[in-house]
């Protein structure tokens, strides 16, 4: 099975990316922030995808719930 990327939370903020990235490296879930460096160009024109493994997508949507960056009706 070929594994891609998907996208598990945005940020319209770039200062909300280092808290949110940290807390789900706790949780053991590697993270690829797409729109980073162009945001920091750009801002606002871009909001980051926070992105995750296709593996890792529902531990990923359990981990943010949990740590209170996301609510259920988020992946509805």
């Amino acid at each position: 099975m070929e594994e891609h990327f998907i996208t598990v939370k945005t940020f319209a903020f770039p200062a909300d990316v280092p808290i949110v990235q940290s807390f789900m490296e706790m949780k053991g879930i590697d993270t690829y922030m797409k729109n980073l460096t162009l945001n920091r160009l750009t801002f606002p024109f871009l909001d980051i995808e926070m992105q995750v493994r296709s593996s890792d997508y529902e531990i990923a949507k359990k981990a943010l719930i949990e740590g209170g960056f996301s609510k259920p009706e988020d992946f509805l």
